[in-house]
C-alpha cells in the first residue's frame, strides 16, 4: 500500500524542518545517521529562502573558507557563525560529544540567543542525541525518517535503469528495499545487480525480489532490537482458536488501497492474552505469513540490554517498522518489558512513554501483535481502549481443539492415527496445553523409535497420563486470568456449543 501525501513521514518532516528555518528557532538537532541525505534535505529547503548554508566539522572546519580561517575548534566555530553578517544555516557534523564540556555548553548557549535575534539558525547534525538540561528549553530535536518510496525508487532507477532493465518490477523492489538507509539501499541494489549478472552469464535467473528481501535482512539484521522472521507457519498450523482466525480472515484485505477508499482505517493490532503455551506466539507468527506482509519481532530484553539506551533502541526500531509499513511487529511477551517495580531507575516507564506515543501517534500501517501471560505486570495505560482494536483472552484448548492441535502435530511428523485414538486422547487430555499436547506426541514418539516401530494408542495414552500438565500447579492463577479476562477480553476460541448450533445439521 502506498502512503499518500498527508501521511508520508517524509514529506512530514520536511514540512517541520522547513516551518523551523523559517520561524525563529535557532537550535535545531537533527538525529541521524544519513549525513549526506540530510545535507542535501537542508540545503534544498534553504534555497527556497535563499539562505546560505555552511557545513562544519572537526576535521575540516567550515569548509567553504580557506584553510587558515577554517574555524576548526568548535568554539571558534560558534563566534564565526554568530560574527557572519549572512542570515545562514550553520550545520554542525558530530558535534554533540563536544558539548560535554561545560565552558561550549556556555557558549552554544549564548551564541544560540545571539543567533535568534540575527534571524540565523543552528543545527547540529549527528547519531548522538542532545541530552544536557540547559538546552531543554531552546533545543527542537528533530529525527530525519527513512527514504520514503520515491526515495528508495530513485535509488533502484539509478542502478537498474528501465532502459537496460525493461521488466523490471519496480513497485515491488521498491517496495522490498523500504527500511534501508539511502546508502544501505544504493549498495543494496548494486550488489543484487551484481547477482543478476553473474547469474545471466551462467545462464541462471535470479528472484530479484527475494534477492533485494535477503540483502535488506541482511542490513536490518544487525539492529539489535528487531529481526526479520521468517514466514514459516500458516493459519493451518494452529489449532482451536476459530473466534481469533475469522477476526483475521476478516482483516486481511484491510491493508489495501481498495480498504481506504472504503473508508477503513488500516488495523492497529491487538494484544494476546492468556495461558502460557496455548498458541499466542505461533497466532503472531502466521498473521504476516496469512496477510502478506513482512514479520518483524521486537525483542524487549535486547532493548533494555543494548549498547545504547533502551529509548533510543526502541525509537530506532520503531522507525524501521514505520519505513517498511505496511508489516507486521511481534512483541513477545511483552508483560516482561514493563514490569513495575523492578528498580530499573524509570527506564521501564520511559520506554513505555516511547511505545504508547509512537501506537497514539503513527499513521503508518503497522500492525502490532503483543503476546503476554499476565496482566500483573501489564501498565493500565497498554490496556487502555484504542490501544489495540482487540484484546483476545486465549484459553486452554477445549475438546474439539484438542483433537485438531493433536492431529495438526501428528500429520506434521506424518504419523497416521485413527481419530477414535484422537477423541479418546484428548478426552485424557484435560487442561493440557496446545505446547503439551505437543510434547504427548514427541514423548510417543521416543519411546515408539525405541522399540523400533511406529507409535500406536498405547504409546499415546500412555504418555499422555506420564504428563503433568500446567494446569495443575498454577491452577488459582490461570482462574485469576479467566475471571480478569471474562468481561475485558474476547473469547479467541468459540465453546463447543456454539459452534453445534451454527453447524449444518
Amino acid at each position: 500500500m502506498s502512503t499518500t501525501p498527508s501521511t508520508s513521514p517524509h514529506l512530514r518532516f520536511m514540512r517541520e524542518l522547513g516551518a523551523l528555518l523559517r520561524a525563529p528557532y535557532a537550535l535545531i538537532h537533527l538525529e541521524t545517521h544519513e549525513e549526506e541525505r540530510a545535507l542535501d534535505l537542508i540545503g534544498r529547503l534553504a534555497a527556497r529562502d535563499q539562505r546560505p548554508v555552511r557545513t562544519w566539522s572537526i576535521t575540516r572546519g567550515f569548509n567553504d573558507l580557506p584553510d587558515s580561517e577554517g574555524a576548526a575548534s568548535l568554539a571558534d566555530a560558534l563566534v564565526e557563525a554568530q560574527q557572519s553578517a549572512e542570515r545562514g544555516v550553520f550545520i554542525f557534523v558530530d558535534a554533540t560529544p563536544q558539548l560535554d564540556s561545560p565552558h561550549l555548553r556556555r557558549l552554544l548557549r549564548e551564541t544560540e540567543r545571539a543567533c535568534a535575534r540575527q534571524g540565523k539558525t543552528l543545527i547540529f547534525m549527528g547519531p548522538d542525541p542532545i541530552e544536557h538540561p540547559e538546552f531543554q528549553k531552546d533545543l527542537t530535536p528533530l529525527s530525519l525518517p527513512l527514504p520514503d518510496r520515491e526515495g528508495i525508487k530513485k535509488q533502484l532507477l539509478a542502478v537498474f535503469p528501465p532502459e537496460h532493465f525493461p521488466h523490471l518490477d519496480v513497485g515491488a523492489l521498491t517496495a522490498g528495499a523500504l527500511g534501508l538507509t539511502q546508502r544501505e539501499a544504493h549498495r543494496a541494489f548494486h550488489r543484487v545487480r551484481q547477482q543478476l549478472l553473474d547469474a545471466r552469464q551462467a545462464g541462471q535467473e535470479l528472484d530479484l525480489e527475494d534477492a533485494i528481501l535477503q540483502e535488506k535482512r541482511r542490513l536490518v539484521g544487525r539492529s539489535e532490537v528487531l529481526e526479520f522472521h521468517p514466514l514459516d507457519a500458516g493459519l493451518d498450523n494452529v489449532g482451536g482458536l476459530d473466534a481469533l482466525k475469522d477476526w483475521l480472515v476478516e482483516r486481511r484485505a484491510a491493508f489495501g488501497d481498495e480498504a481506504r477508499a472504503y473508508g477503513l482505517p488500516s488495523p492497529k493490532g491487538l494484544l494476546l492474552l492468556g495461558v502460557q503455551g496455548c498458541g499466542k506466539s505461533l497466532t503472531a507468527r502466521v498473521i504476516g505469513r496469512h496477510w502478506g506482509l513482512p514479520l518483524l519481532r521486537l525483542d524487549m530484553g535486547r532493548v533494555f540490554d543494548g549498547r545504547r539506551s533502551p529509548e533510543e533502541s526502541l525509537r530506532s526500531a520503531l522507525k524501521t517498522c514505520d519505513a517498511l509499513a505496511p508489516c507486521v511487529l511481534w512483541i513477545d511477551e511483552i508483560e516482561k518489558g514493563f514490569a513495575q517495580g523492578s528498580g530499573d531507575d524509570g527506564r521501564a516507564s520511559r520506554v513505555l512513554g516511547t511505545l504508547l506515543t509512537w501506537q497514539q501517534e503513527r499513521q503508518t500501517p503497522v500492525f502490532v501483535v503483543a503476546t503476554a501471560n499476565s496482566v500483573e505486570s501489564l501498565p493500565p495505560e497498554m490496556l487502555r481502549k484504542g490501544r489495540f482494536d482487540e484484546i483476545f483472552f486465549v484459553d486452554l484448548p477445549q475438546p474439539h481443539e484438542r483433537q485438531e492441535i493433536l492431529s495438526i502435530h501428528l500429520a506434521r511428523r506424518q504419523r497416521a492415527v485413527e481419530p477414535e485414538t484422537i477423541a479418546e486422547l484428548a478426552e485424557i487430555c484435560e487442561h493440557f496445553s496446545g505446547a503439551e499436547l505437543e510434547q504427548v506426541v514427541i514423548s510417543a514418539m521416543y519411546a515408539a523409535f525405541a522399540d523400533g516401530r511406529d507409535i500406536d494408542r498405547d504409546d499415546l495414552i500412555y504418555a499422555a497420563r506420564d504428563t503433568v500438565p500446567l494446569y495443575r500447579t498454577y491452577e488459582e492463577s490461570i482462574k485469576a486470568l479467566r475471571e480478569w479476562a471474562h468481561e475485558r477480553a474476547r473469547k479467541a476460541s468459540r465453546t463447543r456449543r456454539m459452534l453445534d448450533f451454527f453447524s449444518p445439521a
